[in-house]
């Protein structure tokens, strides 16, 4: 069951950094800059430790590239 919550809470951080990325793209923010706001959220909000960070931006990636709001 801990599984589950984890997993449910992941996939609830991923879409929330997915948003915030969305916003700041269309609002023409460099994607670097973008990154660099993601991990201080992580940081700050959710005091996430690196290896996650990591995690969380690759996976915030790949739905920005499926959504086609980044370019490979």
């Amino acid at each position: 069951m801990a599984d589950c919550v984890q997993t449910w809470r992941r996939q609830l951080r991923i879409q929330e950094l997915v948003n915030i990325a969305k916003e700041k793209l269309e609002s023409g923010t460099e994607i670097t800059l973008v990154y660099e706001n993601l991990d201080a959220i992580m940081v700050s909000k959710w005091k996430s430790i690196p290896t996650t960070r990591k995690q969380y931006l690759d996976s915030v990636k790949k739905v920005l590239v499926n959504q086609n709001m980044l370019k490979v």
